[in-house]
C-alpha cells in the first residue's frame, strides 16, 4: 500500500530539443520556497501493510547539459524514481549537487533540501564528528552533513533502495599524473573551455549573466564569449559599500568597459545579520559562507537567465600559498599534519587577537583530535593524485560548500552554466604534474596568451578599495534589523536572542554569529524546529527586493 500526499509529479522538462540541455521545470521552485520543495519520505517499518511514501515518486532537481559525446549529462543536478517496490537516486558525476539521502532502518528520504527531510520526520540526531570538522574549517568532508543519518550522494553517485535495504554506489575519480609540458598545459587551459563555452553560447538562446568578479576565473570566460561573438547580455557584480567601490568592482569594470558589455553593481549596503541568517539555511546549514553573495542570489531569483559560474576554475589551474608546503607532506604521508595547518590557518582568519582555537574551541574543544582524523583521512583518500591536496580541496571544500554558490544563490536562475566542471576540464587540471602549476601562474600565462589585448588590465591585487565614509546611516538601519534576526533565531527564548547580538566572543563577529546560529539550529533541531526554518526561509526570500531592484548602479560600457 502506497500514501502520496501530494500530487506526484515529473520535474524533467526537455525545453529545447535537440539543444542539449535538460532543465528543472521552474527550478525555483525549490529555492526559498519552504514546504514546496521536492521530497520523498518512504517508511516501509508499517509492517504487512507496506511502504508509506509522502511527496514525489519522481524527482529531479538542478540543471543537466546532455553531453556532445553521449555520455552521462553534466550540469548540476540530481534525480529520484520510486515505483512502489524499488527507490532509484542519483547525482551527476561530479557530485557537486547535494542531494540528501536519509537513511534509518526501514526509513528512507531524498531532497535537496534537509530541512524538509527533517520535517518530514527524519532523524535529527547531530553526528558531532562531523560538525567538530565544521567548527574548525568551515566545511563538511565526504558526504558529511550535521546529521548523523543524513548524507550527500558522492560524485557519480547512485542509491539503490528496496524493501528496507539500500547500496550506494559512487566516488571521486582521481586522474593519474599527464606527460603534459607547462607549455602545453597553458594551450590546453585555453582550448578544453574554449570548447565547452562554444557548445554552450551556440545551443543557448536565451539571455545570459556573468557574474563578474576581479579575477580570473570569470575574466576568461567573459574574454572567451566576446572572442566567440557572444558576450553576456550582462555582467553583475555585488559588494557592500555603495559608491564608494572596493578593488573587486574596479577591476571587474574596467574589463567588462573594455570589453562593451553592461555592468550592473549590487552595491546598497546589506542588513549583515539578516544576509547570514539567509545563507545558513539556503545552504541548509552545511557552509559557514555565502552571506556575502545574498544579493546575487536574490538578484537571479525568478529569472529567466541563464547565469554562468566559474566555480572549480581557481582550484584546477593555480594551487593556493599552502600548496608547496602539504605537496611535500602528502609526499611524506603526512595528512595529519595538512590538516592540523588547515585548521591553524581557518582559525586565524576568524579567531580575534589572542584567541587561537576558532569556533571548535568553542563549540566542540573535547573533539579536536577526532575532527583532526577525520580531515587527515579525507585527505588521504586522494593519496594517488598528482596533488592530494588539491584533489582533496576540489572535491571537499569546492563541492561540498563553494557549490552552493551554483545550486543555491544562483539556483533560481533558468539555466546554470558552469564550464570548468565539464568533465574533459576536470580531468585535465587534476591530472597535472606538480611542476606544470607550482608557480601559481598557469590561468595567467593562459589568460594572456589568448587574449593578449587585455593583458594590461590588472586584476583586482591591482587596484585600490575606496574608502568608506565614516558615517553611514545604514549602519543604524543594520543594527535595528540585527536586533529583529535576534528575535527570529530564537523565538522562544528572545531575551536570549537579543543578548547574542552583543555577547562577548573571541572570534569575530560575523563568523562568530555563523557558527552560534548555526549551533543553535541544529542543537535543538526536531521537526517543528525544522518546519519554522522552512517556513522562515521563505518568508526571508518572499520579503527581500529581487532582480534589478537590487541594482544600486549600472554601467552601460562602450
Amino acid at each position: 500500500m502506497q500514501e502520496n500526499n501530494s500530487t506526484p509529479q515529473t520535474w524533467a522538462v526537455d525545453r529545447s530539443g535537440d539543444s542539449g540541455f535538460d532543465c528543472a521545470q521552474n527550478p525555483q521552485t525549490w529555492i526559498d520556497k519552504g514546504f514546496k520543495t521536492p521530497f520523498l519520505f518512504i517508511d516501509a517499518s508499517t509492517g504487512s501493510s507496506g511502504a508509506r511514501a509522502t511527496g514525489q515518486f519522481k524527482g529531479y532537481v538542478g540543471h543537466r547539459i546532455k553531453q556532445y559525446d553521449g555520455s552521462r549529462p553534466s550540469g548540476l543536478w540530481g534525480k529520484w524514481n520510486w515505483d512502489g517496490q524499488t527507490l532509484v537516486a542519483e547525482v551527476e558525476p561530479l557530485g557537486y549537487f547535494s542531494l540528501f539521502v536519509y537513511i534509518k532502518g526501514a526509513q528512507v528520504g531524498i531532497s535537496p533540501s534537509i530541512l524538509q527531510l527533517l520535517a518530514e520526520g527524519a532523524d535529527p540526531s547531530p553526528d558531532e564528528i562531523a560538525l567538530a570538522v565544521f567548527h574548525r574549517i568551515g566545511n563538511f568532508v565526504g558526504n558529511d552533513t550535521p546529521f548523523k543519518y543524513i548524507k550527500v550522494l558522492p560524485p557519480n553517485g547512485q542509491l539503490v533502495w528496496r524493501d528496507g535495504k539500500h547500496q550506494i554506489k559512487g566516488g571521486a575519480v582521481v586522474p593519474k599524473v599527464s606527460s603534459l609540458s607547462r607549455a602545453q598545459a597553458v594551450e590546453a587551459f585555453v582550448e578544453v573551455p574554449r570548447a565547452t563555452i562554444r557548445r554552450f553560447v551556440q545551443s543557448w538562446e536565451g539571455p545570459i549573466a556573468l557574474p563578474l568578479t576581479g579575477g580570473r576565473d570569470s575574466r576568461h570566460v567573459l574574454l572567451e564569449m566576446a572572442h566567440q561573438g557572444r558576450k553576456p547580455d550582462t555582467c553583475v557584480t555585488f559588494h557592500h559599500g555603495g559608491k564608494a567601490l572596493n578593488a573587486e568592482v574596479q577591476a571587474a569594470r574596467a574589463i567588462a568597459e573594455r570589453v562593451g558589455v553592461r555592468h550592473v553593481i549590487l552595491g546598497n549596503p546589506r542588513k549583515r545579520l539578516r544576509d547570514s541568517l539567509r545563507a545558513l539555511l539556503m545552504t541548509q546549514l552545511c557552509s559557514d559562507e555565502h552571506a556575502q553573495m545574498v544579493p546575487m542570489h536574490d538578484y537571479f531569483s525568478g529569472s529567466g537567465t541563464a547565469a554562468i559560474d566559474g566555480i572549480g576554475g581557481d582550484i584546477l589551474t593555480n594551487p593556493d600559498d599552502w600548496a608547496a608546503e602539504f605537496k611535500e607532506r602528502a609526499n611524506q604521508n603526512d595528512y595529519e599534519g595538512i590538516a592540523k595547518r588547515m585548521v591553524e590557518g581557518h582559525s586565524r582568519v576568524i579567531s580575534r587577537p589572542g584567541h587561537l582555537g576558532g569556533a571548535g574551541a568553542v563549540f566542540s574543544s573535547d573533539l579536536h583530535d577526532a575532527a583532526i582524523e577525520r580531515i587527515a583521512k579525507a585527505i588521504q583518500v586522494f593519496d594517488a593524485a598528482p596533488d592530494p591536496y588539491q584533489a582533496f580541496w576540489f572535491y571537499n571544500r569546492t563541492r561540498r560548500e563553494i557549490s552552493f554558490t551554483a545550486t543555491a544563490v544562483m539556483g533560481g536562475a533558468e539555466m546554470v552554466f558552469c564550464p570548468y566542471l565539464d568533465p574533459e576540464f576536470v580531468e585535465l587540471g587534476l591530472s597535472l604534474d606538480w611542476s606544470v602549476t607550482r608557480d601559481q601562474k598557469l590561468h595567467d600565462d593562459a589568460i594572456f596568451s589568448a587574449y593578449p589585448g587585455f593583458s594590461d588590465i590588472p586584476f583586482s591585487s591591482g587596484f585600490v578599495s575606496q574608502p568608506l565614509a565614516r558615517f553611514r546611516p545604514s549602519r543604524v538601519t543594520n543594527m535595528l534589523d540585527t536586533l529583529r534576526v535576534g528575535l527570529m533565531t530564537s523565538p522562544d527564548k528572545k531575551i536570549k536572542g537579543l543578548q547574542n547580538v552583543f555577547k562577548p566572543t573571541p572570534i569575530w563577529r560575523g563568523p562568530s554569529d555563523t557558527y552560534r546560529m548555526h549551533h543553535d539550529f541544529v542543537m535543538q533541531m526536531d521537526q517543528s524546529e525544522a518546519r519554522r526554518l522552512l517556513e522562515l526561509g521563505m518568508n526571508l526570500s518572499d520579503t527581500a527586493p529581487k532582480g534589478e531592484n537590487v541594482v544600486s548602479n549600472v554601467h552601460l560600457g562602450h
